[in-house]
């Protein structure tokens, strides 16, 4: 890592959300243009960290300097403010559903000053560059979860920033996405040498691109280093043998790999089957004659990019969407929608975050 302009420097941080610790004595410096993947499920302390780092969350003990000032200072953090991008977890978080893909991209130059000339320029680079330039007059919401990605990103780029922090930025994104997400990345490293990134994940197989790694649970880190780093401190083969070495011995006791016995097919009965199903909205057909069948106690997958049909297609398997052609039935009975005793017995859980929290106040 090199040791020459640092551009993140905290030390001993800690953070709390009432009686929940979310880091505890955390300690992490990093130098300009190097990547920084910080690794760890859900619910370790990634996105606090990252949220101090961007200056978005009150630094409740220790010490945070990004960019060369102290971001507890607050005429450096708002002079830092423009030369800090932050990407928010969650498939476009940062976006405004209703405005087209352009418009939200030109929000977003509007916000950081930038004239009409010079933003119409940044703006046809980064659609061109990350292929949304065929949909930049489609709503946000309207987009696949892999686009919406893509979106933030060009909205969070729009002004060339020397600190780049995304929060699991490809949770939710089929592989294909992710793969052309992680690509464009690389092109935004190569052309901008100078850009700081640090970006979060879940997933550990897309950590081997980064030049450090940071391991964490429970609000501490357990290892740095190159991946490679990283594997050989920990005698393993992949990044995810490693973070599990790095686990205490209590959590990692018991850990096995996945095991899921064979099905009993003695019973055929059919639990769920579609004939021909077919949507559209408008012009626009979203699934078209799809057919299949689903045995008691199959484990049946759907496969496919983002935007391809899978949610509209559980949907009409559920009863909470018509389709235009076909029909589905559900334990040998027709979907029905008023049929509340046949839906009772279904458990769904949608692409998006599902539940509601109150915030007192």
């Amino acid at each position: 890592m090199s040791t020459e302009t640092i551009t993140v420097d905290m030390a001993h941080i800690s953070h709390r959300y009432g009686a929940i610790s979310a880091l505890n004595d955390v300690s992490l410096r990093f130098a300009q243009g190097d990547m920084v993947r910080l690794i760890g499920p859900d619910g370790v302390g990634k996105s606090t960290l990252l949220g101090l780092m961007a200056g978005i969350r009150r630094i409740q003990q220790g010490r945070v300097e990004v960019l060369g000032g102290d971001m507890a200072d607050p005429t450096h953090r708002a002079a830092s403010y423009p030369r800090i991008a932050y990407m928010p977890q969650g498939l476009g978080r940062n976006l405004y559903p209703t405005l087209t893909v352009h418009e939200n991209v030109d929000f977003f130059g509007r916000l950081f000053g930038q004239g009409p000339s010079e933003r119409k320029d940044r703006i046809r680079e980064l659609l061109e560059s990350t292929g949304l330039a065929p949909f930049a007059a489609r709503p946000a919401d309207k987009l696949s979860g892999g686009m919406k990605q893509k979106l933030s990103l060009c909205c969070a780029l729009i002004h060339d920033p020397d600190l780049l922090i995304l929060d699991e930025p490809t949770t939710g994104v089929d592989p294909l996405s992710r793969k052309q997400f992680w690509e464009l990345i690389d092109r935004i490293r190569a052309r901008s040498k100078g850009m700081t990134m640090a970006i979060a994940t879940a997933y550990m197989s897309e950590a081997e691109r980064f030049d450090h790694v940071v391991a964490m649970d429970e609000g501490r880190i357990l290892a740095t280093g190159t991946p490679q780093d990283l594997r050989v401190q920990a005698g393993a083969d992949t990044l995810e043998g490693a973070f599990i070495a790095f686990l205490p011995e209590e959590k990692r006791k018991g850990h096995g790999s996945v095991h899921l016995p064979p099905r009993d097919v003695a019973e055929e009965t059919s639990a769920i089957k579609a004939e021909g199903l077919t949507k559209r909205f408008g012009d626009f057909t979203a699934v078209d004659n799809v057919s299949f069948e689903i045995g008691k106690g199959e484990i049946f997958g759907f496969l496919g990019s983002n935007g391809c049909g899978k949610t509209t297609t559980m949907k009409m398997l559920t009863g909470l969407l018509d389709p235009t052609e076909g029909h589905a039935q559900l334990f040998g009975k027709p979907v029905d929608s008023s049929d509340l005793a046949t839906r009772r017995r279904v458990g769904y859980m949608s692409q998006s975050f599902s539940l509601y929290v109150s915030h007192p106040g």
